[in-house]
């Protein structure tokens, strides 16, 4: 299964808008696109601290690769991006641990079910059956050098076998941990715009 480019994580900012409009009082519209532009700066910056603490919530994920994953962020007027990169982890690999499985032949005709730790909410129990590789199971050769990923072939014959991956990091905010995300970012916004705009008043 083919990774596919960086996700960009956008946050909808009207909220934080509709905020700003009630704060500017005695403050013109160029002072309040200034102080916006400020709290828009600070955002790619701090946006890597609150994956750190939202993503584990919901996955088995480490700060580490989060670190990794979270590119620089780019502002542009009042407006910024936020690119999130990473391929889809390989199940029993790297951050996605696995069990079930057998030595050598056995791991294709003993019967077992591969179990993932993906998400916090429950171990993930893999399909007995992968449907685009034509119905097979998928198979951990606990014996094998390649080990412990786990794979699945893709026809009834011995080869070409694939691995079995798992959701990607970039995919994370977006997902299960999209709510959580977003609102910490527009809280720390609001928390911004409010340091800005006092700064601002005093000095009117």
């Amino acid at each position: 299964m083919a990774d596919k480019g960086p996700i960009y994580l956008y946050i909808d900012a009207t909220d934080v808008m509709k905020k700003a409009e009630a704060l500017r009082r005695n403050l013109s519209d160029e002072q309040v696109h200034r102080a916006m532009r400020r709290v828009y700066r600070r955002v790619p910056g701090h946006v890597r601290m609150i994956l750190r603490q939202d993503l584990p919530k919901k996955y088995y994920v480490t700060p580490g690769e989060i670190n990794t994953a979270v590119k620089k962020g780019t502002v542009s007027d009042l407006s910024c991006s936020i690119p999130v990169v990473g391929r889809r982890r390989d199940i029993g690999g790297k951050g996605v641990s696995a069990s079930g499985g057998a030595h050598g032949w056995k791991s294709l005709k003993r019967k077992y079910r591969v179990k993932a730790k993906i998400v916090k909410s429950g171990v993930s129990t893999l399909p007995q059956r992968v449907g685009h590789t034509g119905g097979n199971a998928p198979f951990r050769n606990l014996g094998s050098s390649i080990m412990p990923l786990t794979w699945t072939r893709r026809s009834k014959k011995r080869l070409p076998i694939e691995k079995m991956v798992s959701i990607a990091l970039p995919q994370m905010p977006t997902n299960r941990s999209e709510a959580d995300v977003q609102k910490d970012i527009k809280d720390y916004m609001y928390q911004r715009l409010e340091h800005e705009f006092n700064q601002l008043l005093g000095n009117v």
